[in-house]
């Protein structure tokens, strides 16, 4: 365990107000009845140009005017979550003197939407001023999340986005970052590439085993169930809802367990792969971040020793009892395995197995020079002590990062 003024310490005293979820097809009517009892009146619509383009996002849209909501856009323009895109959303959110915000899409849209809904009720102007945990003091404004993809952006108390001036990736925490509305309308998230719902998919997959092998695991079980709940169903659904892309009930269940690992990262925080994605994208780039799985599997197998348990544990409990039908897809039907190792072996099996399935166009990793794999591994091994993660030593986080 890390110093006593470490994120975990910081997670175990925080508290959450409900969040509202709409998990079924067509509730644009509900969710504007519920925003109006909320006090809305006017709505900034945050999302890219393309994703409002659908019929029932454009439904939904109208179904503001009906309710007699005032509502403006800002079309989005990175691919990633962008301090210059934060900041301009932000002026419109002013400027129209909104009350609200209603963002279309996945995780890097919805951290956009955060970051200026927290932002502008704590009178910030700069977003890096809200790095680390605890920075904001008040709640923020009414922020009804509509997700497009499977990421843990929907339920999560993070925002991370990309410093612009400094190409650093800023992470936030807060309590104050859980939207109050959360919606997962499969006939919008149909509107979302294959590819994107896959890989965001895995990204869940990824958090979900990090929390599981948190610290904050250990006294904690309820947030624990939460990540092992994201595990069984994209273990379970990722292949199958890539091979049928338009079967909304697979769609469902691949969001929902986006939402079951954002709420078990309320708790743990980040792990050592997540933070290593960090550093990655900082130097090289917001496209290293589809390397997370790689990452991850990496740093299981050089820190076996210490994860195998936990490990052993997650994979027995994934194939007990039942055939799983996610398994199946990848090849044999796994059987529960009751030695330490054996289990722990094919979970990281299973983990390589289905991210090659699932994302099959695998690029090359960017070389890394020597001093700066040197400067990663302070960075990561620094960041890491903020999550209570201090059982990996130099050498081992360079072993991963030289292995990757």
């Amino acid at each position: 365990m890390g110093s006593v003024n470490n994120y975990i310490t910081y997670s175990r005293d925080l508290e959450y107000e409900p969040q509202s979820m709409h998990l079924e097809c067509g509730k644009g009517k509900k969710i504007c009845a519920e925003l109006k009892n909320l006090g809305t009146k006017r709505v900034l619509i945050m999302s890219r140009e393309e994703n409002l383009r659908g019929k029932n996002v454009i439904d939904l849209i109208s179904n503001l005017d009906e309710f007699g909501f005032r509502h403006f856009t800002y079309n989005i323009k990175q691919k990633y979550a962008s301090s210059t895109d934060i900041v301009s959303a932000l002026d419109d959110y002013l400027g129209f003197n909104c009350d609200t915000i209603i963002v279309f899409g996945g995780g890097e849209e919805i951290f956009c939407a955060k970051m200026v809904s927290a932002m502008a009720v704590n009178n910030m102007k700069d977003p890096v001023e809200a790095e680390g945990y605890g920075k904001f003091k008040k709640d923020i404004s009414v922020l009804c999340c509509v997700g497009m993809d499977n990421s843990t952006a929907i339920s999560s108390n993070i925002a991370e986005f990309r410093d612009d001036n400094t190409g650093r990736w800023i992470s936030v925490f807060s309590n104050y970052l859980v939207p109050q509305i959360a919606v997962v309308d499969t006939d919008i998230a149909m509107w979302t590439v294959t590819g994107v719902s896959v890989t965001s998919a895995m990204d869940s997959l990824a958090m979900g085993i990090e929390s599981c092998l948190s610290p904050a695991a250990a006294f904690s079980p309820s947030y624990k169930a939460c990540a092992r709940n994201a595990i069984s169903l994209v273990v379970d659904n990722a292949l199958a809802m890539k091979e049928q892309p338009d079967d909304g009930y697979l769609r469902k269940k691949i969001a929902v367990a986006g939402i079951y690992a954002g709420m078990g990262v309320r708790m743990s925080g980040f792990g050592y792969s997540h933070l290593t994605i960090h550093a990655l994208k900082s130097r090289f780039g917001p496209e290293l971040g589809k390397f997370y799985c790689r990452v991850l599997s990496r740093f299981l197998k050089e820190s076996f020793g210490l994860t195998k348990y936990e490990l052993a544990d997650i994979y027995n409990n994934l194939v007990r009892d039942e055939v799983r039908p996610g398994l199946e897809v990848i090849g044999g039907v796994p059987e529960p395995l009751y030695s330490v190792d054996s289990a722990a072996e094919a979970l990281i099996d299973l983990l390589d197995k289905l991210y090659l399935a699932a994302v099959p166009k695998q690029s090359d990793f960017p070389k890394i020079a020597p001093d700066v794999l040197k400067e990663m591994c302070a960075e990561v091994r620094t960041e890491a002590e903020k999550y209570g993660l201090v059982r990996l030593d130099d050498e081992l986080i360079m072993r991963t990062l030289e292995n990757l």
